[in-house]
């Protein structure tokens, strides 16, 4: 077979081959001048398949020809090039989209659920029918130079631990005491439990928050961690087992430097960390630590964070200004945010979305060195629809919580006393005298009807004086320090305690 002959055979059999590709699409090829060793030229190829070609039957080589079709140079080539065309049409042709595909579903949305692994449905607790019983309690101590009080208690998901941290102390998680997850009751002998730390990050500096990550599960070790923005820090991610350094999280400013975020919020679906640093809102992934975050640039230091359970693409956040606004995440950040509540004359310090079971429009919110507790319904912002009073005498964050059923609200404040109010009433609040010194953190478990609270506060200290100054706990103080020994006793209490506060007829009451 001469070369022409063999060089059209192969022509004729890459375009049987292609046939099936190039029924819908109108392929041009080209090729370069190929001169044979007869000085015979192949003409430049420019074709356009009609109809009757494209459903022409592809080539058959004969059996018993010992040609190879793989032997012409030209073939991968020009398969390559057919290739090449049909993707890039392939590419440009909209396609229709099933409705399924455009469900933004979460993996815990996907995953099946099999029936030893269903969750067993939540008794319905009862909160605040009888006096709080005391469960057990932990104690800081301090001096004029190392003042080691609480800054909150923070209930895992799962209502296992409690997470509290301490100024100059690190971070401590406790465990519920083992016999209430078998019993409903308290008895009236019962003993107060010591509570230990099960884990101590000892490191030490100001933490400005800390965040449980929302589907938190002891059963399930990979999801017990939280997270944690300290001062000079990038965001660090703790494991609540051995307390060991999971990854971290690093916002960095104009020149190149880590910034340590102010506030921290998880998304609810767990998959997205939302940062509040001085000029933005970085939005990193949760599972790709590091520095690749999508950066929103704000006007205000952002203070606080909260989050609806079913606008994702929304966020709520508080500044130190005292105002607290609504952005829309989808929109560029130079339409700033949607609209912007007033009615705090501090910085926000908390941002909570509750109030109902579906926690969709109520939204509550706190300051520093304000009284005013309010409470806001989204859908209708023009003024709040509820303000409750409190005591806030200071620049301390004064925590605030809900029970599961979202019918009581609770809150310290800088007296010491715990308020409690009745969202069903919308009566005044119930005062209980817990503490001797400032009540800055509340936490209700969400499993148990068990209540945590935390005091402490900084106490400013004259520097002339600071070594006549004696620290005392409220348990050690007796009676006035004398006036001969020149001493300033500051009454304090660093401690974090439980309390029992269900219904039942058997509990002995602890004022």
């Amino acid at each position: 077979m001469d070369d022409l002959t063999y060089l059209a055979v192969n022509l004729n059999a890459i375009i049987g081959d292609v046939t099936a590709a190039l029924l819908n699409y109108n392929v041009s090829f080209s090729s370069t001048m190929i001169k044979s060793t007869g000085e015979l030229l192949l003409p430049k190829l420019g074709v356009s398949l009609s109809e009757t070609e494209i459903l022409k039957p592809p080539f058959k080589h004969p059996q018993n020809s010992g040609t190879r079709l793989d032997a012409c140079p030209m073939e991968s080539s020009l398969k390559a090039e057919v290739s090449r065309k049909v993707q890039d049409e392939q590419e440009n042709t909209v396609g229709v989209i099933n409705l399924e595909d455009t469900l933004e579903l979460t993996p815990y949305e996907n995953q099946v659920v099999t029936g030893s692994q269903q969750p067993a449905e939540p008794a319905s607790l009862e909160y605040f029918h009888r006096r709080l019983v005391e469960l057990g309690r932990r104690c800081w101590t301090s001096s004029a130079d190392a003042q080691h009080y609480t800054k909150g208690c923070f209930w895992s998901p799962d209502g296992t631990c409690l997470l509290v941290p301490v100024h100059l102390d690190g971070m401590h998680v406790m465990e519920v005491p083992t016999e209430l997850y078998s019993t409903r009751t308290v008895q009236n002998a019962r003993s107060l439990t010591k509570l230990q730390s099960a884990v101590h990050i000892p490191e030490g500096g100001a933490v400005y928050d800390c965040v449980w990550f929302p589907h938190m599960n002891s059963q399930q070790p990979d999801t017990c961690f939280w997270l944690a923005t300290r001062q000079h820090e990038p965001i660090h991610m703790w494991d609540a087992f051995d307390g060991s350094l999971r990854c971290s999280y690093s916002g960095y400013d104009a020149v190149d430097e880590v910034m340590a975020a102010i506030s921290l919020a998880f998304s609810h679906d767990g998959q997205k960390i939302y940062a509040g640093y001085k000029r933005c809102v970085k939005i990193f992934d949760t599972n790709r630590p590091g520095r690749m975050c999508d950066n929103y640039p704000v006007k205000s230091a952002i203070s606080c964070i909260a989050q609806t359970i079913t606008h994702s693409n929304t966020l709520t956040c508080g500044n130190w200004h005292g105002y607290i606004q609504h952005f829309d995440l989808r929109c560029s950040h130079k339409q700033g945010p949607l609209f912007t509540l007033g009615g705090h004359k501090g910085g926000i310090t908390q941002l909570l979305y509750g109030g109902s079971v579906s926690g969709e429009w109520y939204l509550f919110s706190g300051a520093r060195k304000c009284g005013k507790l309010l409470q806001w319904d989204m859908r209708n912002y023009k003024k709040p629809l509820v303000e409750f009073q409190r005591k806030v005498d200071t620049n301390q964050r004064i925590h605030f919580d809900f029970t599961s059923d979202c019918r009581w609200l609770t809150s310290g404040d800088t007296r010491g006393a715990l308020n409690v109010w009745d969202l069903r009433a919308f009566g005044d609040a119930s005062i209980l005298q817990l503490h001797s010194d400032c009540c800055n953190g509340v936490g209700l478990n969400p499993v148990l009807p068990v209540l945590a609270t935390s005091s402490g506060q900084f106490h400013f200290i004259d520097q002339s004086v600071k070594g006549k100054v004696t620290l005392n706990t409220s348990e050690s103080v007796k009676e006035a320090p004398s006036e001969a020994n020149q001493q300033l006793d500051v009454v304090y209490e660093n401690a974090v305690v439980m309390w029992w506060c269900g219904k039942d007829e058997s509990f002995s009451s602890v004022e």
